[in-house]
């Protein structure tokens, strides 16, 4: 499934003025004079095309976005619609323009557009109840911009904080690693984790009880009956094994701990010998002698500005392998409190076991009590087979919810894969390997590097879409201004040239300054859209004059 702008219409009724701008299904580039073509509407276009879909464009203070009418005729396969929008209502109408359904609400509008497009991000909100997006999230993905070319921060659209942890949520979902079923899993388990703690309360309440019944019956409690008695042996057995197990635990991570402490301060004394060498070197710079043969040597600012160099480099080091010295420390100090109160617990629980020391005639002399006791006992196992019972139901969601993760892992090695390929094809040395290994990772560069590194995570992503997620809509792909900072030509239109070797599946709706016909080789048809209005006058009035009779037939609709 496809969807392909058609022609987008944009009104200013108050002035009476307005512009048409229509698009082939191929590449379509918007452009205006290299010299003096800024101001003359392009992003203006770019903006206004996912705007009038239902998504917030970060129009400047010049366009007053609130008193225009925007109207966008655009197919999805082989059937034609139009939407129009003015502020928060929209209309959707087929291609007679008889009129579908109204709305103003963006989310009202995805789901309703959802029923055309098979397609519609859903996400946990606030209140962890999943809910479809507005329309804004289907087309993260596909729009660049030209003022929010910041890496992987998705920024291109405003109002998109209303739900939390959002980029990573809308990206995987549009991969296919997430999708309705998944978060519902996800919610299926954290009710099962949040039933199974109110069982744990219920538990350390009845231990609580038990304890104050032990304490009013003298000692160590007894059951009244060898069935009672059998449950208590089970259950301080079991709660033992659980205090040897948390031992062995915390050993192995002291033991851990210790061996890093080792390592750091093995570290911190290779740094003090790195650093202590250079101010050797340095008194020998001082006198003019070479720290390597002795010979004297005339200018020694460039040898002594490497050897400070070298000291200040050793200095942060140090300083960085003593904050992790004294986060080690800490953290033994801790594992080793930990350690002894589990030692505590063990003596506790030895002492429990060895009840059966104790003469039957205390049972009978309490057996009020321990008639009581044995109840709470009950209670207390009943509450631990609902844990049990809590623990494999979660158990079997998470084997689900290890389905996604296995589909996260296999996206997110092809991501590696092709971020390296660009990362080489570029030469943008400066994005470190490391930082592809996480499709969340932050991928940011400086300069002119900024807008490079940008398409190439923008274009990875959409490359994972068609690989993972196929079936899914094609959105159009519209890139403002992909070259909005100083570059040379050749890596101007390479990066042109790339975005259009990619995206053979979906329309594309670029724009940049100066472009001329032949300066990308392509099989796709190209449509070249050049404005030459004056500065700030994208609208007029003989356009809003030939079109007027649209914009009323569908403002009285």
């Amino acid at each position: 499934m496809k969807l392909i702008f058609k022609n987008l219409f944009l009104f200013s009724p108050s002035e009476k003025k307005a512009k048409k701008i229509d698009f082939i299904d191929g590449v379509n580039i918007i452009t205006s004079s290299q010299e003096d073509g800024t101001d003359r509407g392009k992003s203006v276009i770019m903006r206004s095309l996912y705007h009038s879909l239902g998504a917030e464009g970060c129009f400047d203070k010049n366009w007053k976005t609130g008193d225009k009418v925007y109207i966008l005729e655009f197919a999805i396969d082989e059937e034609e619609f139009y939407i129009y929008r003015s502020s928060d209502l929209y209309k959707f109408f087929d291609s007679n323009k008889k009129l579908l359904f109204t709305s103003v609400s963006s989310k009202e509008l995805s789901i309703k557009l959802s029923e055309y497009t098979k397609f519609a991000v859903q996400l946990p909100n606030r209140s962890n109840k999943l809910e479809i997006t507005p329309p804004a999230f289907n087309y993260l993905p596909f729009y660049l911009d030209q003022d929010h070319y910041a890496g992987n921060e998705y920024s291109s659209f405003k109002n998109l904080g209303q739900f939390t942890n959002f980029r990573e949520n809308v990206l995987f979902y549009h991969l296919g690693a997430y999708d309705e079923q998944y978060f519902q899993l996800i919610r299926e388990r954290d009710i099962l984790k949040e039933h199974r703690s109110e069982y744990e309360e219920q538990i350390n309440m009845l231990m609580k009880m038990i304890e104050s019944l032990d304490k009013k019956i003298g000692g160590t409690s007894f059951s009244s009956d060898f069935e009672a008695m059998q449950r208590d042996v089970e259950m301080y057995k079991n709660e033992y094994a659980a205090v040897l197990e948390k031992m062995s635990v915390s050993k192995k991570k002291l033991i851990e701990l210790r061996n890093s402490l080792y390592e750091t301060e093995k570290m911190l004394k290779e740094v003090d010998i790195v650093s202590a060498d250079g101010e050797r070197r340095i008194k020998k710079l001082r006198v003019h002698k070479c720290p390597e043969c002795g010979s004297t040597i005339k200018d020694v600012i460039q040898l002594k500005s490497r050897e400070y160099n070298i000291i200040e480099d050793a200095i942060a080091i140090k300083n960085e392998l003593q904050v992790l010295l004294l986060e080690d420390q800490q953290k033994i100090e801790k594992e080793e409190t930990k350690y002894r109160e589990l030692l505590e617990q063990l003596k506790e629980y030895e002492g429990k076991i060895s009840f059966s020391k104790v003469e039957a005639n205390n049972i009978l002399k309490q057996k009020g009590m321990s008639d009581l006791r044995d109840d709470v006992v009950s209670d207390l196992t009943k509450v631990s087979k609902a844990v049990s019972e809590d623990d494999d139901k979660i158990s079997k969601v998470s084997k689900r919810i290890k389905e996604y993760s296995d589909k996260k892992k296999a996206i997110e090695k092809s991501y590696y894969e092709y971020m390296m390929a660009a990362r080489t094809k570029f030469g943008i040395n400066e994005l470190e390997p490391e930082s592809f290994k996480k499709l969340t990772n932050s991928v940011k560069a400086s300069g002119s590097n900024k807008n490079v590194a940008t398409i190439m995570w923008y274009i990875s992503v959409l490359e994972l879409r068609a690989k993972y997620n196929n079936d899914a809509i094609k959105f159009p792909i519209v890139f403002d201004s992909i070259n909005n900072v100083e570059t040379d030509n050749e890596k101007k239109y390479g990066l042109f040239q790339y975005v259009v070797d990619k995206s053979d599946d979906n329309q594309l709706v670029l724009s940049l300054l100066g472009y001329q016909n032949g300066d990308i080789k392509t099989d796709r048809p190209i449509k070249i859209i050049t404005l030459t209005n004056e500065k700030y006058h994208l609208l007029d009035e003989k356009t809003f004059a030939d079109n007027k009779l649209l914009l009323d037939e569908l403002c009285d609709a």
